[in-house]
């Protein structure tokens, strides 16, 4: 009887620690390599732990297992049909789940030609700007026509989740036809 409680008592405690909040930072800075920071505070602060990452060489063009290149899966994944709507039904049952609460950027952006430059940006800052007015936090973005392709800058996020809201509807979409053939576009089976 008593292992009984011992693993419910344990279960229990898994609950309780996933139905509060977590909260995550964020930070990247992106200077020819990408460099980036990732601080986790569990339990209302009283545990945190730092994931460093970046700062790597560049690396060639990623393929999968079969040679075919990382950037032509994902615009095979793209187009399975019902996988927009699908995604677009788990980020809207997701967001009531994630609480944004600081939101910063300094970003420099080129496409490598003028003309598509100034179409990115055109695309880009109104929602530059949306979003300055919706989070705390200063968020610029910067056109460099006279540039190859680049992308530069700081960026920094902090926000909270509720792992155990987000479970349902995470489990829902992994569950679903269209990214079952995603993960078979990606190799995984």
């Amino acid at each position: 009887m008593a292992p009984l409680f011992i693993l419910i008592g344990i279960l229990a405690l898994i609950v309780l620690a996933l139905a509060i909040p977590v909260e995550i930072e964020i930070s990247a800075a992106i200077y020819g390599s990408a460099e980036s920071k990732t601080r986790f505070r569990l339990l209302f602060g009283l545990i945190s732990f730092d994931a460093d990452g970046g700062g790597g060489k560049k690396e060639p063009v990623k393929t999968g297992g079969d040679g075919v290149p990382f950037l032509e899966k994902l615009f095979n994944a793209a187009q399975v049909e019902g996988i927009w709507s699908r995604s677009w039904e788990l980020a809207r049952r997701l967001a009531p789940c994630v609480k944004v609460k600081h939101l910063a950027s300094d970003l420099t952006v080129s496409a490598g030609d003028d003309y598509y430059t100034g179409m990115l940006a055109g695309l880009a800052i109104p929602l530059v700007l949306y979003l300055g007015q919706r989070f705390e936090g200063e968020i610029s973005l910067r056109p460099a026509f006279e540039e190859d392709l680049l992308l530069e800058g700081d960026i920094f996020a902090g926000f909270s989740l509720r792992p155990l809201k987000m479970i349902v509807p995470c489990m829902v979409f992994a569950c679903s036809p269209q990214f079952r053939r995603v993960k078979r576009i990606f190799g995984g089976g």
